[in-house]
């Protein structure tokens, strides 16, 4: 399973591969990240671990699956 990371940027919303420490991903908006994560994480078995603005974590997002959190959007 692979395991990524996103964090805010003073840019915006940016995914990290925590194995390569790459970035995948760059939005400007919250949303913006969460529909490139859908259409980026089709068909792959993954764990995306999303971390607020001061470091905690706020939810965990699991692929494939149609439980995502919705109170953070």
């Amino acid at each position: 399973m692979d395991k990524y990371h996103v964090n805010p940027t003073p840019m915006g919303w940016e995914l990290t591969d925590q194995q390569s420490q790459e970035t995948v991903l760059r939005t400007l908006t919250k949303d913006e990240m969460f529909t490139g994560l859908d259409s980026l994480m089709e068909g792959k078995t993954a764990s995306v671990e999303v971390y607020d603005r001061h470091g905690a974590l706020e939810e965990e997002r699991p692929y494939p699956g149609s439980s995502h959190p919705v109170s953070t959007r």
